[in-house]
């Protein structure tokens, strides 16, 4: 039986790569008798889940083109100037 502190490294591991099979049969057993672990392990789901929607939302906003923040730099450097 895995500790709360393997099975949350594990848990956090395998948010990045496939687990071997060994290693996930611990973890979900671990997980299936400590309500604590099983938290944590959802959170981890949730926070993941998101960051996504959120970089998602992020990327759907346009910037400026390049072009309109040169021209915005220039009129600024034009007032400031004058």
């Amino acid at each position: 039986m895995t500790t709360c502190k393997e099975t949350t490294e594990l848990a956090s591991r395998a948010m990045d790569e496939r687990l071997p099979f060994g290693e996930r049969v611990a973890m979900r057993m671990h997980l299936a008798i400590c309500t604590n672990c099983a938290r944590f392990t959802r959170q981890l789901h949730e926070m993941r889940r998101l960051f996504q929607l959120e970089t998602a939302a992020n990327d759907a906003v346009p910037g400026l083109p390049p072009e309109a923040r040169h021209r915005i730099a220039s009129e600024l450097q034009n007032k400031l100037d004058s």
